[in-house]
């Protein structure tokens, strides 16, 4: 009966210490991703009446935890400069690029990866106070592989068109954000951890023995 009841104890230390392990690998498993965006807004096909009033400044050493599965990543920045002498500019479904590109993950360095976001602009500016237009997102969501298998999705759930506020509103400035969803990728126990583990099953395997050792010893004499 004392060496059924042992050989329990022992199985339960060690689904007890393996639970502990991954908890605590899954604990230290950040996935910071950082990265930067590209634009080009198209002024070759037409649609714009009047001088080009829009302008992108890109995201630059932007970082996210992708950890979390959901989280909102700024894009950039649309800046509307205000008209020259009040001369009205007009957009009619003029396409836009941004080019999300991942520059490392958790500190490994990535190349050669990059998503493009696209979308048109609509509306009027009319003066340094009034603007109507919109960015509009292309809702079929992109997707990006990283290196690690991990695949991350980005989409615009809420709404996929942003009014752009005027010259005279918060400097012209709007930004662009998505929500970036990514698969998560099973965490591997870091080797300090594993490393507890096996000596911590190894103690109570031999602690076992020597008990095992003193019973018989005790029972023979």
């Amino acid at each position: 009966m004392s060496m059924i009841q042992g050989l329990n104890g022992l199985r339960s230390a060690v689904l007890t210490l393996g639970v502990l392990a991954c908890a605590t690998a899954g604990a230290d498993a950040a996935a910071i991703l950082k990265y930067q965006t590209a634009t080009a807004i198209d002024l070759s096909g037409g649609g714009i009446t009047g001088p080009n009033l829009i302008s992108f400044t890109p995201a630059s050493a932007a970082g996210v935890d992708l950890s979390t599965g959901s989280v909102n990543a700024g894009l950039g920045t649309f800046v509307v400069a205000p008209p020259a002498g009040n001369t009205p500019t007009s957009y009619d479904n003029v396409p836009f690029e941004i080019t999300f590109l991942p520059q490392e993950l958790n500190g490994e360095a990535l190349s050669g990866l990059s998503v493009v976001i696209r979308g048109v602009l609509n509306g009027v500016v009319d003066s340094p106070y009034g603007s109507t237009v919109t960015a509009t997102f292309d809702p079929t969501p992109a997707t990006l592989e990283l290196d690690n298998g991990q695949t991350i999705t980005f989409s615009f759930p809420e709404d996929t068109s942003k009014l752009l506020v005027p010259a005279q509103s918060n400097g012209g400035l709007t930004t662009a954000q998505a929500l970036l969803t990514s698969t998560q990728v099973p965490p591997v126990p870091e080797p300090s951890t594993v490393a507890l583990f096996v000596t911590t099953i190894g103690g109570l395997a031999l602690r076992r023995r020597l008990a095992s050792r003193r019973a018989k010893a005790k029972a023979s004499v």
